[in-house]
């Protein structure tokens, strides 16, 4: 396994646990515990991760808590999707991608598909992207929110119209269950992700179990104007019914 591969399994793993001990990825990865210290402390000065004694955990830089705590919640059933959604996108396809913790792990579980080109507003995700030199990744222009290291405003809304893309790979906030509506918090955040919606040929949704039910203020769009839905199972019965009325693939992972 080259360092670079290596620099990678440890930041997945990292993701994936919060904090992994040196002896753990040693084994993992079959090789001694003094590289994996050596990759650990490199890691920690470009600032990917935290060393910590013993092992690593993620490094703190995002100043809104709650995005923190979106970032550990329900990441397994996130993983699952995830997975399922890498599964789909065909190699050598264009995306777009919004923001959103769930679509920060759909960018790891993307770097076993080769040559995509990702149109994102989602900071995290595109330095994720990125490592993948079979890639293009295309950050739109906008100011940042720190609450969810996100691009957004008029200028990025302005970027995506100049673009088509085969897929939109988005989240959302909450799902109405009695209609399906789509639900979220933040106008700006809605307003780029509305833009790429229009502007992609599919709209592929990524929402675990938690987002059903969950109430927010900003209404984003019906459930029509989704393609596929990749969520948790089981799903209520008055949801699956929603979703097949209007049309849509469901896929539980």
């Amino acid at each position: 396994m080259t360092p670079k591969n290596r620099h990678q399994a440890i930041l997945y793993a990292v993701m994936r646990q919060g904090y992994v001990s040196i002896e753990s990825l040693a084994e993992e990865l079959g090789v001694s515990s003094q590289t994996i210290r050596r990759d650990i402390s490199e890691l920690d000065r470009t600032g990917m991760l935290e060393r910590r004694p013993g092992g690593a955990s993620c490094r703190t830089t995002i100043l809104n808590s709650s995005y923190n705590a979106r970032q550990v919640e329900d990441f397994k059933e996130k993983e699952h999707i995830a997975r399922k959604i890498a599964e789909y996108i065909p190699d050598n396809s264009s995306l777009f991608l919004t923001l959103g913790t769930t679509l920060e792990v759909v960018a790891y579980a993307l770097l076993e598909r080769s040559g995509l080109m990702i149109i994102t507003n989602n900071v995290v995700a595109a330095l994720t992207l990125n490592k993948k030199t079979d890639f293009e990744v295309v950050l739109t222009s906008g100011y940042m929110r720190k609450s969810s290291n996100g691009l957004v405003g008029e200028s990025a809304i302005d970027f995506v119209r100049g673009f088509q893309c085969d897929f939109l790979l988005t989240s959302t906030g909450g799902i109405r269950e009695s209609d399906g509506y789509l639900l979220d918090y933040h106008t700006a955040d809605v307003s780029v992700a509305q833009a790429m919606m229009r502007n992609s040929n599919k709209v592929l949704l990524a929402a675990s179990r938690s987002k059903i039910g969950r109430q927010a203020v900003v209404r984003v769009a019906p459930m029509s104007a989704v393609n596929v839905f990749f969520t948790n199972a089981p799903v209520p019965d008055h949801l699956e019914e929603v979703v097949k009325v209007a049309g849509v693939e469901m896929i539980t992972c």
